[in-house]
């Protein structure tokens, strides 16, 4: 999950949520461990007979093991990074994100064209929900920061953005 972190300045307020590097090495390596499975399971032991139930029962425990490292690597490497910058020199709100393995999408928008900033919340079926920053645009566009586990953290961001906003607007 990449934390989103307020940087600001004093024409322009950027709201950012990278995925580190070592983050997405972590990841990568992560996926390697379920790979001991097939191995042991598989090429380790020498099977004689590949139509016995324990072999398919190995197949299925080793199938699994590769589909959760798949899942570790595409997480390293399709990990987002996103920002979200407020500029009131330029009149400007711009959303940018990228990958490595996507190409860098970027929009970018007038500061009037704000509706508002709210905290959104992502439920989960297990465990405590996840806050985003979700900038809403008067054409109905909704973007999206970086989640954290605090609705503080995220209320806190809100409310500065909120005053950056109104400054604007004076």
């Amino acid at each position: 999950m990449s934390h989103p972190e307020l940087v600001e300045h004093a024409e322009r307020m950027v709201v950012q949520s990278r995925m580190r590097f070592g983050e997405r090495i972590v990841l990568a390596a992560l996926g390697f461990l379920p790979l001991l499975a097939p191995y042991e399971l598989l090429f380790k032991l020498d099977w004689e007979h590949f139509m016995n139930p324990f072999f398919f029962f190995a197949a299925f425990i080793s199938a699994g093991a590769t589909a959760l490292s798949g899942f570790f690597f595409f997480a390293a490497a399709a990990g987002l990074s996103s920002k979200i910058i407020f500029d009131r020199h330029n009149a400007t709100f711009s959303y940018s994100e990228k990958a490595p393995v996507t190409k860098r999408t970027r929009q970018a928008k007038p500061l009037s064209a704000v509706r508002n900033v709210e905290v959104g919340v992502r439920e989960w079926s297990d465990g405590a929900p996840a806050y985003h920053l979700n900038v809403v645009m008067k054409d109905g566009a909704v973007f999206e920061s970086g989640s954290s586990w605090s609705r503080d953290e995220i209320e806190q961001i809100q409310g500065r953005v909120e005053q950056f906003l109104a400054a604007y607007e004076e």
